[in-house]
């Protein structure tokens, strides 16, 4: 399996860019990468600059149209993986609970898509497992200038897990939760 991180967003709500704020003094992108090296055979960024995320000892992949949101990012990481099973995560979940991750996985033999679900049509397309068969339905999409990923969906064979949030998952949209996220890793580790 391979892993793939999103990091070729606009980041216009943070105002800097998301996947090179620092958390603990490391890039949140390095932070994620960490997280998932010892679970993956390969990890890959999916960007809008190579140049970008140099520093990093892993393959970037350039949008081949850039400006086509999270969807082209996803078709690009997935043409460029070299296995079938692939996990998509955003670089802006600075934690991943890796028995949640494993319990994912486990379905990902069954299903082409394996994505957490936060409340009734609530999901996290950008913390899933997909197949590369889902490739020509990704193409298709775009063809049909259709960018949202929920839209592949009802395309494909999906898994929804329930995404009980007991407290890891976070999404770093904005400054103020990038500010709660550091709060709260100074409570824990002062709480220690």
């Amino acid at each position: 399996m391979s892993a793939i991180i999103l990091a070729g967003g606009k980041s216009a709500r943070m105002k800097e860019n998301k996947a090179l704020l620092p958390i603990q003094g490391i890039p949140l992108i390095q932070r994620i990468s960490q997280n998932l090296e010892h679970h993956f055979q390969e990890i890959i960024i999916s960007a809008q600059s190579a140049e970008l995320f140099a520093f990093l000892p892993y393959r970037v992949v350039v949008d081949e149209q850039p400006g086509q949101g999270p969807l082209m990012g996803i078709l690009c990481g997935l043409e460029a993986s070299t296995n079938p099973v692939n996990f998509l995560i955003a670089c802006d979940i600075p934690e991943i609970d890796i028995p949640f991750l494993h319990r994912m996985m486990a379905y990902t033999h069954q299903y082409e898509i394996v994505v957490p679900l936060t409340g009734e049509d609530k999901y996290e397309p950008l913390f899933a497992f997909y197949n590369k068969s889902v490739i020509p339905r990704i193409k298709n999409l775009l063809k049909q200038q259709t960018r949202q990923i929920i839209q592949l969906f009802p395309l494909a064979q999906v898994k929804y897990i329930p995404l009980e949030n007991t407290g890891w998952y976070y999404n770093l949209n904005n400054p103020v939760d990038y500010q709660k996220y550091i709060q709260s890793l100074i409570n824990r580790l002062s709480s220690r």
